[in-house]
């Protein structure tokens, strides 16, 4: 079965993980500061803080900035249902915009309309790896004094105007999933220019305290640090920043191969009735994933390319549809119908660095006769 991604490890990681071992220091500690440091730099940022998913790096943004009951924060329609579910567990309302048909990102000229007296902030997604349109929604935010959260989980390299994602709002917040362009297993990273956005998030990280373990283990205190925020346990371990670390060196790397394969699916399907490529706006298209939108048959396809040992993926999900949002804020299928018919037409295909030329080849081919056949 050929497979939608496989990590990209060599020894390097193998290694590093070895000396993080037997160092005996194995949670946030030095490895865990080189790799904020590397991502920082990488993106430009004055500081980035490491934590264990993404969806803790939303969910702390969102406590950072003082969003809870009573509040209200504009996101996507279309994204992975964490977007969404660190409004709820926040015990604010989420309140869902639908997308743009071809981008499938937040549709801002519908952002204004959302927007009530209760709104705190909007939380675009990157999806994909393609921006979102972050001059309207900067402009909107302004307008409105709105935080911006960015949900930029698969946007790791991709910038907006020269500008890289994340660096636009109060906060960025970027995944290493196992399907993302770098991992470390799971892990995510929250990134600010803000000194008090940043100490909060660090406190928040680690309970609540006002000195993390590692400023306290190279100290001489006795004495326990003091805690005067009710926070969580969403530390990065050492073993998995050291996989960052060496995934970071991989990073352009990665990033060049993953375009250079999702080009060569660009150009294959271009012509191919029935089939949308990826568009490109004003933004460095990452490919987190390769996404085509399929006018007709999407399941069936699906199907076939199993039965041809070739793994395949819907988009990713019209989150007002799902069963939870469905039941607490009554939508049905007329509600937000571009991100319900986008659910129901894109196929997620096979995009990772060693991917073989005949694989992809291989992939291409069965895609153009599955449609050879339906015009029959």
């Amino acid at each position: 079965m050929i497979p939608i991604t496989k990590p990209y490890f060599d020894n390097k990681e193998i290694e590093a993980v070895k000396k993080v071992i037997k160092s005996g220091w194995i949670v946030q500690g030095n490895k865990v500061k080189e790799f904020e440091e590397m991502v920082a730099r990488y993106i430009g940022v004055k500081y980035a803080i490491a934590v264990s998913s993404c969806t803790a790096g939303l969910h702390l943004s969102l406590e950072a900035l003082g969003i809870g009951i009573d509040n209200e924060v504009i996101i996507p329609s279309f994204t992975f249902a964490a977007t969404a579910n660190v409004v709820e567990n926040q015990k604010a309302k989420t309140v869902f915009v639908d997308i743009e048909p071809d981008t499938f990102n937040i549709d801002a000229s519908k952002i204004e309309k959302a927007i009530t007296k209760n709104t705190k902030a909007i939380m675009p997604v990157h999806l994909f790896g393609l921006s979102a349109n972050m001059a309207e929604i900067v402009k909107i935010a302004k307008k409105h004094n709105l935080s911006i959260i960015e949900d930029a989980a698969c946007a790791l390299g991709t910038k907006y105007k020269g500008k890289h994602v994340g660096t636009f709002g109060s906060t960025g917040c970027f995944s290493f999933h196992p399907r993302k362009a770098i991992t470390t297993g799971e892990g995510g990273m929250v990134v600010t220019n803000n000194k008090k956005t940043a100490e909060k998030l660090i406190s928040l990280r680690d309970h609540g305290s006002d000195v993390s373990d590692f400023k306290r283990h190279k100290s001489d205190s006795f004495n326990l640090p003091d805690h005067s925020l009710a926070g969580f346990n969403y530390r990065m371990t050492d073993i998995q920043a050291a996989i960052g670390v060496e995934q970071m060196k991989k990073l352009p790397l990665i990033l060049k191969e993953r375009k250079r394969i999702a080009e060569n699916y660009n150009k294959a399907f271009k012509n191919v009735p029935y089939l949308l490529t990826p568009p490109i706006n004003n933004s460095n298209h990452t490919y987190q994933s390769y996404i085509l939108k399929i006018k007709e048959k999407r399941n069936d396809l699906a199907k076939f390319l199993i039965r041809n040992n070739i793994s395949s993926r819907p988009g990713t999900q019209s989150v007002p549809h799902l069963s939870y949002y469905k039941n607490k804020y009554g939508y049905n299928e007329k509600d937000f119908n571009l991100s319900f018919s986008v659910e129901k037409t894109t196929l997620t295909l096979p995009l990772y660095v060693g991917m073989k030329r005949k694989d992809q080849d291989f992939i291409i081919n069965k895609i153009k006769y599955f449609f050879h056949e339906l015009k029959k």
